[in-house]
């Protein structure tokens, strides 16, 4: 099975165990990386109700792209 990629706006297909295609997930610093690693759990992308780790990691990730992106269209 199969989901999108958690990056906005991606759609790339990718395994249900990665949180995003490769590029997307080597964008995010490490230290996000490692967290959302930490707070995976078989099945978080099907699941209804994933952990409050999953979330905040996810949370986290969200709230420095839209940073990332607003940078990059500012420098342009």
């Amino acid at each position: 099975m199969q989901h999108e990629c958690l990056w906005p706006g991606c759609g790339r297909l990718i395994p249900l165990a990665q949180w995003g295609c490769k590029a997307h997930w080597y964008k995010l610093p490490a230290q996000l990386r490692t967290r959302i690693g930490r707070a995976y759990r078989a099945g978080v992308d099907t699941d209804t109700h994933p952990t409050k780790a999953w979330r905040r990691a996810h949370a986290a990730a969200l709230a420095w792209i839209e940073q990332f992106e607003a940078q990059r269209a500012s420098e342009s």
